[in-house]
């Protein structure tokens, strides 16, 4: 009789393990329960997103936006700076021929070094532990808005940061005291070559 409940029980237990792992939860050794990380679309602020047309990004966006263009490129400006963690830094909003491409926050000259450590800390909470990538890759994404004003040996104490859907996220000083988050999509490549990739 014994042997019959312990088996009942052993089953009851498979089956239960198997309901978990198909929600998407898994016991720990424990018998805690913790939750398969699933990779997530990139939210911005107010659930602007990636490949969103300049329409779209005013509407959802409460601040008054100016906008520049130049070539296939545009920009959306809010008219005043915005909150940022406990900052506040001025936001542009960048289009390749009218699809959100990048995204910037840019904190000027107004951070100390302890902010810019500060925000790292922020954006590795968010978004996991950083890398270093290379000067001439944030070059080449500055260089599509704002050709030849970023360079190399100003681009310092880099970081990067990859979203669960590819979304790539730098942190990075880029003249004394001055330093930018760029957000940029995971397909954007934009002036960079629109290639054709069917059967690659």
């Amino acid at each position: 009789m014994k042997k019959i409940r312990c088996l009942f029980l052993a089953l009851l237990l498979l089956l239960q393990m198997g309901t978990a792992m198909g929600e998407g939860v898994i016991p720990d050794l424990w018998g805690l329960p913790t939750v398969t990380p699933q990779p997530a679309a990139f939210f911005f602020r107010g659930g602007i997103q990636w490949n969103m047309s300049r329409e779209q990004v005013r509407g959802l966006e409460p601040i008054e936006l100016t906008e520049r263009n130049n070539a296939s490129w545009s920009v959306l400006i809010p008219l005043k700076p915005v909150e940022v963690s406990r900052y506040t830094a001025d936001l542009v909003y960048m289009f390749y021929e009218d699809q959100l491409k990048m995204i910037q926050y840019d904190f000027g000259t107004n951070g100390s070094e302890a902010d810019f450590l500060y925000l790292t800390g922020a954006l590795d909470t968010v978004y996991g532990e950083h890398d270093e990538p290379a000067a001439s890759e944030i070059v080449r994404w500055m260089d599509q808005i704002y050709p030849t004003y970023y360079k190399e040996e100003t681009i310092l104490n880099r970081r990067r940061w990859t979203a669960g859907d590819g979304t790539e996220v730098y942190l990075f000083y880029y003249a004394v005291n001055a330093y930018t988050i760029l957000y940029t999509a995971p397909a954007a490549n934009g002036a960079q070559g629109n290639y054709i990739t069917t059967g690659l």
